[in-house]
């Protein structure tokens, strides 16, 4: 079963320009966070321009060199996912976390005329899109699941070989929460993948992936973004 868990493409997506969003939720993510990673300076770029759903970033600083910035959306939860009807139910509602590490330097641009330097945002245009892509696309995205960046495995950017993302998950009490209603929120985490690797799961199956993956320092869930490709032949 695991080897048949689907591989999308960023093409998939519907029309432009519907009514926005915001999670109801919002209050409760943030907190939740912060009890999870505490005493981190925080920084938020608000979504000026916003499609279906408002998408905002929140970057919890790594307060070491030793350490990583968390960052994450507060959006995706605005709306339910489209489960089929064997999966559980309580997967419904999301949001996205990247980690990145202390060394790596996130700065919004001075104006509105100036352009963010693709090298360095890359990661968190990815995690905007990974946002709204379930809901663009009438599909879910749950433990497992991957997302390539087009069919032709093109690079996020010419900085990097990653051209698609696993959804994995961390520890169960910053990846899983109930919101006061009795929501279940569930926040994954972003692993970025080469090729091969994405071939290498769909061929022999998530737990050999895994296994691969264990030989970097946390799976390959910080960015680097030169980091060894584990399945390079």
């Amino acid at each position: 079963m695991e080897k048949n868990k689907p591989i999308f493409y960023q093409e998939q997506a519907l029309e432009k320009n519907r009514p926005v969003r915001v999670s109801a939720y919002k209050d409760e993510i943030i907190e939740h966070m912060k009890r999870c990673f505490p005493d981190r300076k925080e920084t938020v770029f608000h979504e000026n321009i916003s499609d279906l759903l408002q998408v905002d970033i929140h970057m919890l600083e790594a307060p070491t060199m030793q350490d990583v910035h968390v960052i994450y959306t507060v959006g995706m939860s605005a709306l339910p996912m489209a489960l089929p009807a064997e999966q559980p139910q309580e997967l419904r509602f999301a949001e996205m976390i990247l980690l990145l590490p202390a060394e790596w330097k996130l700065e919004a641009p001075i104006s509105e005329n100036e352009k963010e330097d693709g090298s360095v945002w890359w990661p968190v245009t990815l995690l905007k899109y990974l946002a709204r892509f379930p809901h663009e696309c009438q599909t879910w995205l749950g433990w497992g699941h991957i997302v390539s960046n087009s069919a032709a495995y093109l690079p996020y950017d010419e900085t990097t070989g990653f051209c698609g993302t696993m959804i994995g998950a961390l520890q169960e009490e910053v990846s899983v929460f109930c919101a006061k209603d009795g929501t279940q929120l569930n926040l994954y985490v972003l692993i970025p993948l080469y090729k091969e690797e994405m071939q290498w799961k769909q061929e022999k199956g998530i737990t050999s992936l895994l296994e691969k993956l264990s030989e970097l320092t946390g799976y390959g869930m910080v960015i680097f973004p030169d980091r060894p490709n584990v399945c390079a032949k």
